[in-house]
């Protein structure tokens, strides 16, 4: 997929002005705080429904501007197709247009998705289990836009499950019901977690051993439900459920479950979380990212990839080796950079440079 062409209104400090990006790789230059990021998340936003900065999305609507006035379109290339995309979020919800015509959040992701790295990233390698669990669900998105509705049908649910529990008046046959619910999908979100790691690992591995000299990665699932197939995890899930309620009901918290699942990562046979160093941590992100990227290439259309602070955190040759490995992977890369002389000429491509002053587009 490619985007021709992009505009952003009431968003951050961006001017409204279109703007051509017919190029496989578009540079957004300039002195620090201009707009060069926000210009990222608006096109963040386009291809993931969601911004990389913010948990708000009405964050990015600007001082004195009414929410509702929040609007960011694009012409894209994809399925065979060239169509318009407008994104709408305000007061009353988010609005998702193609072509004029309404449509579903899956629908919109199957003809546009967008990828990023960004400097935050490295430190997903170190954070909580749930960071990390975001970063798998949002590849899975990537290579699965469906995957959106079993994510949310099982988040409605385990929020209602926690919900009675906080209350303190949750009964058996309350639970009952929501457990066999959440039993089913949250054995479902985890076997999906799990294929994808096992697709998408033996590219992780070998792309790691390239970006860092030939050290060994490694990446896993763990799970409170344990490996196999999704009948054995949907069994052994509602035989915890059971034995765990009298606990949970005494903590007022749901406990085990997909909710819990986290993604392991290991350098040299050791946890990278705990044991590896800022450059390795780097290239764990950076190689996690490209396998997703050529996950996606196999299995369908190549997203649109941000760069956010080109240079910032990888050294030249990370730089040139990870931007031109994402152009041979077919993505149409967008980067920031206060330096152009950061930026890796692609052979035989134009590179589209743009400058970026008091969020207007030169």
């Amino acid at each position: 997929m490619r985007v021709l062409r992009f505009q952003a209104r009431s968003f951050r400090n961006l001017c409204p002005d279109v703007l051509e990006v017919d190029a496989p790789m578009v540079v957004f230059h300039g002195r620090n705080g201009q707009g060069k990021t926000n210009a990222l998340e608006a096109l963040g936003v386009l291809g993931s429904l969601r911004s990389f900065r913010s948990a708000r999305l009405a964050d990015a609507t600007p001082r004195g501007v009414a929410p509702a006035g929040l609007d960011v379109r694009a012409v894209v290339e994809s399925e065979g197709q060239t169509r318009q995309f407008t994104f709408q979020s305000g007061e009353g919800g988010r609005r998702l247009h193609r072509e004029e015509r309404p449509v579903d959040a899956v629908t919109w992701l199957t003809s546009l998705r967008a990828s990023w790295f960004s400097p935050a990233d490295v430190g997903v390698v170190r954070e909580e289990p749930v960071a990390r669990r975001a970063l798998l669900d949002r590849t899975i998105l990537t290579l699965n836009p469906g995957y959106l509705s079993l994510a949310r049908d099982h988040r409605r649910v385990l929020d209602q499950k926690a919900a009675l529990y906080r209350s303190g008046r949750a009964t058996d046959a309350e639970l009952d019901v929501l457990d066999a619910q959440l039993v089913p999908l949250g054995a479902r979100v985890t076997a999906t977690r799990q294929a994808t790691v096992e697709h998408v690992s033996p590219a992780f591995s070998r792309l790691y051993g390239e970006i860092s000299g030939g050290e060994h990665a490694a990446v896993r699932l763990r799970s409170s439900l344990g490996e196999g197939d999704e009948a054995a995890m949907v069994e052994r899930y509602a035989a915890a459920v059971g034995a765990q309620r009298a606990l949970e009901r005494e903590r007022r918290r749901v406990l085990g479950g997909a909710q819990r699942d986290d993604l392991v990562f290991e350098v040299g046979g050791h946890p990278a979380r705990t044991d590896a160093s800022q450059g390795q941590a780097r290239s764990v992100v950076l190689a996690w990212k490209l396998a997703e990227i050529l996950a996606a290439g196999e299995s369908g259309e190549v997203p649109i990839f941000l760069v956010d602070d080109l240079g910032s955190e990888l050294d030249a040759q990370r730089t040139t080796a990870f931007v031109h490995r994402l152009h041979e992977l077919g993505a149409q890369v967008f980067v920031s950079t206060t330096d152009v002389r950061a930026v890796p000429a692609l052979a035989g491509s134009a590179v589209r440079l743009v400058s970026v002053d008091g969020g207007r587009f030169g």
